[in-house]
């Protein structure tokens, strides 16, 4: 069962504020439903969960304009403004800078959560098992949300600038299962169809899903120049994705197949590696999450989220 020990607080300076930290003891083999039991029993602010992002300042500069950027959506710390993109022309594969390309090993630290709805009760929220992240594998690239800590290789292609994004999956997904065998048979992507990725597990190795499937119906990404305070310049990253997730699995019923729709949206932030910081790039991740057309509450929350988890992230270059 999944046991909260501590709420923390940490300072952090520059482009963190105050973070609240939930520290949780996992049964890896044990259910989601009990991690849900656990959230009720915590609060955690919307403004300290969205603190850990970007917050704008006077010598920033990005190349977009600073009114309608994602840097400046995201600096504002309100879970209001991280709404539900609607589908419109398919994006294009998303491009990296040249600080991010290389093999990466990654560490990614889950920070907490928040129930931001002002229209339905963290009861109703709580108790739907529908929502992603209440489930594991309902959110793929974080396949167990709630894990304290993960660890992975991630590649970003030196010349193109583009994620392999087969190899990061596969690492992730199999390295929040435990990591301790092998989860992900296969990843099927093509870059000619950047908006879809197939994820197909080995047989019976997770009682959640034998396959996902992921549509991206929107990306945004913006590049930023920090001044800091000793003269030098610091590029930071921005990038979302919004995803369609559909998982589908094992069912009671013989010769049906279980099938369960998600939608979520991912708020990368990526810091420059700065010598402070032994060369390490730092990094977070929001993931906001909205309730499916079909949900029963879900004209009481069309589009803002009822779920927003953070992760810190902490990554070394070996190659690239």
């Amino acid at each position: 069962p999944y046991v909260v020990h501590a709420l923390q607080v940490e300072t952090k300076s520059n482009f963190v504020k105050p973070i609240f930290k939930l520290e949780v003891e996992s049964d890896v083999e044990g259910p989601f439903i009990n991690r849900r039991d656990a959230l009720k029993s915590a609060k955690v602010s919307a403004a300290s969960i969205l603190a850990s992002t970007l917050v704008w300042n006077s010598s920033t500069k990005s190349a977009e304009a600073q009114s309608s950027g994602l840097a400046e959506k995201l600096s504002k710390r309100d879970t209001s403004e991280l709404k539900n993109s609607v589908f419109n022309i398919p994006p294009s594969a998303q491009k990296y800078p040249q600080f991010m390309r290389g093999t990466w090993d990654v560490s990614i630290k889950f920070n907490g959560y928040v129930f931001p709805s002002k229209t339905i009760s963290k009861a109703d929220i709580t108790s739907n098992v529908s929502i992603p992240g209440f489930q594991k594998c309902s959110i793929a690239q974080i396949a167990d949300v709630g894990r304290e800590r993960t660890n992975y290789k991630m590649i970003i292609e030196a010349k193109t600038g583009l994620e392999d994004r087969s190899h990061n999956i596969r690492e992730s997904v199999d390295a929040h299962l435990g990591g301790a065998y092998k989860a992900v048979e296969n990843v099927s992507y093509d870059l000619s169809n950047p908006n879809r990725i197939t994820i197909d597990f080995v047989r019976y190795q997770t009682r959640n899903a034998e396959r996902i499937e992921l549509f991206c119906n929107a990306r945004e990404s913006e590049l930023i120049t920090q001044q800091r305070s000793d003269a030098s310049q610091r590029e930071v990253f921005v990038c979302s994705e919004y995803i369609r997730q559909v998982t589908l699995g094992l069912s009671t019923e013989f010769g049906v197949a279980r099938q369960a729709g998600g939608n979520y949206a991912h708020f990368w932030t990526w810091r420059e590696p700065i010598p402070e910081s032994d060369m390490k790039m730092t990094g977070n991740l929001l993931t906001a999450v909205y309730l499916d057309p079909q949900d029963a509450l879900f004209f009481k929350e069309p589009a803002k989220p009822v779920a927003v988890y953070s992760h810190d992230i902490v990554a070394s270059k070996t190659t690239g």
